[in-house]
C-alpha cells in the first residue's frame, strides 16, 4: 500500500512540475522578444547540459516545495546551500546561471526543446517507477 502512495505522489509531483514548466514557458515566450539567430556563447551551457541541469533542480524544487510549505524560513539557508551546492557541480556561479538563463529565455524554441526533454525523462522515469 506504501508503494501505491509513493507512486502517487511522484504522479502528483510529476504533474506539479509539468504545469509549472508549463506556465513558466509561456510567461517566457510571452516576454521573450522571439528566437536570435545567434548562436550560443560559449559560456552559455549545451542544450543538453542545460536539461540535466533543469531536471536536477526541479527535484531539488519538488523536494523543498514537498518538505518545506510551512519551514521554509527556518530551512532558507539548507534550500541555499542545496542551490549552490547544485551550481557548483555544473562548475557555475549564481551569476553564471543568470546568464544562461538570459540567454536561453530570449530563445524560447530552444528553451522550449530543453523543457520536453526533460518533462519526457521524467515521463519516462515516472513510467519505471510504475512498473516496478
Amino acid at each position: 500500500m506504501y508503494f501505491c502512495k509513493s507512486i502517487d505522489t511522484t504522479q502528483h509531483i510529476m504533474n506539479q512540475l509539468r504545469y509549472t514548466l508549463l506556465a513558466a514557458l509561456f510567461i517566457v515566450a510571452a516576454l521573450a522578444s522571439g528566437c536570435h539567430g545567434d548562436k550560443r556563447p560559449s559560456d552559455v551551457m549545451d542544450e543538453e547540459t542545460m536539461a540535466q541541469f533543469l531536471q536536477e533542480a526541479y527535484l531539488l524544487e519538488g523536494f523543498y516545495g514537498i518538505e518545506t510549505s510551512f519551514q521554509y524560513d527556518t530551512l532558507y539557508p539548507e534550500i541555499l546551500a542545496s542551490y549552490d551546492s547544485l551550481l557548483s557541480g555544473y562548475g557555475l556561479t549564481r551569476e553564471d546561471f543568470e546568464r544562461n538563463i538570459d540567454w536561453y529565455t530570449r530563445h524560447p524554441q530552444i528553451y522550449q526543446r530543453i523543457h520536453d526533454t526533460v518533462l519526457a525523462r521524467f515521463d519516462r522515469q515516472l513510467e519505471e517507477l510504475s512498473t516496478e
